[in-house]
């Protein structure tokens, strides 16, 4: 924030800073919620999606009916895992300096914290595994099907704290760019010469 710091009016600068702390306090409880409550949401779906064709279910012996289940476990935790991963590093991004950077890469972040990304990413390898057994994709239309807690943080919450975000960085990186006070763009090859 240094070089914006000495460019920006204060009172942008401090706005800018609180409303990237209030979405960055969304987004962590996104990432919680996806790391402790997705999986679980995952697994009841897909039981349900099991329960609706008995006669599918009647053609496993309980061992095949628990290496299923467990393989099905398995998938949705590593999908919740890389989500989270990939959350984590999105909300990093919000924390650069290279602000005029970000603003390009802002529709991108919003559009992966949405429930559309974030349900598909979810479900896709246990859909195509309940598919390939004969049983129908899980039925999870809404951020509810996760918690209730984690549909308002996604769908109320999320939204008007990443627009107003977004708008203030906007002006910021106008304001940049108008003074000529962009920092240039950092490089692979300057990250690799800083790292050694």
């Amino acid at each position: 924030m240094s070089a914006m710091t000495q460019t920006l009016d204060p009172h942008l600068v401090r706005d800018l800073t609180e409303a990237k702390a209030a979405l960055a306090r969304h987004g962590i409880v996104i990432i919680r919620s996806i790391e402790t409550e997705l999986e679980p949401a995952v697994m009841a779906a897909a039981k349900e999606s099991m329960a609706a064709k008995p006669a599918m279910l009647a053609k496993m012996d309980d061992d095949e009916l628990d290496r299923f289940v467990d393989s099905l476990r398995k998938k949705t935790m590593r999908s919740a895992s890389e989500l989270r991963g990939l959350h984590v590093r999105l909300l990093a991004k919000l924390g650069t300096d290279y602000i005029v950077d970000l603003v390009k890469e802002l529709d991108g972040i919003d559009e992966l914290f949405t429930w559309e990304r974030i349900g598909k990413a979810a479900t896709k390898d246990v859909d195509q595994a309940l598919l390939d057994k004969g049983f129908a994709k899980v039925d999870m239309p809404g951020p509810d099907e996760v918690s209730e807690n984690f549909a308002v943080e996604l769908g109320e919450k999320w939204s008007p704290a990443f627009a107003r975000f977004k708008s203030l960085a906007v002006q910021a990186a106008d304001i940049l760019r108008e003074q000529g006070a962009v920092p240039p763009a950092r490089t692979k090859g300057q990250k690799a010469k800083r790292k050694g």
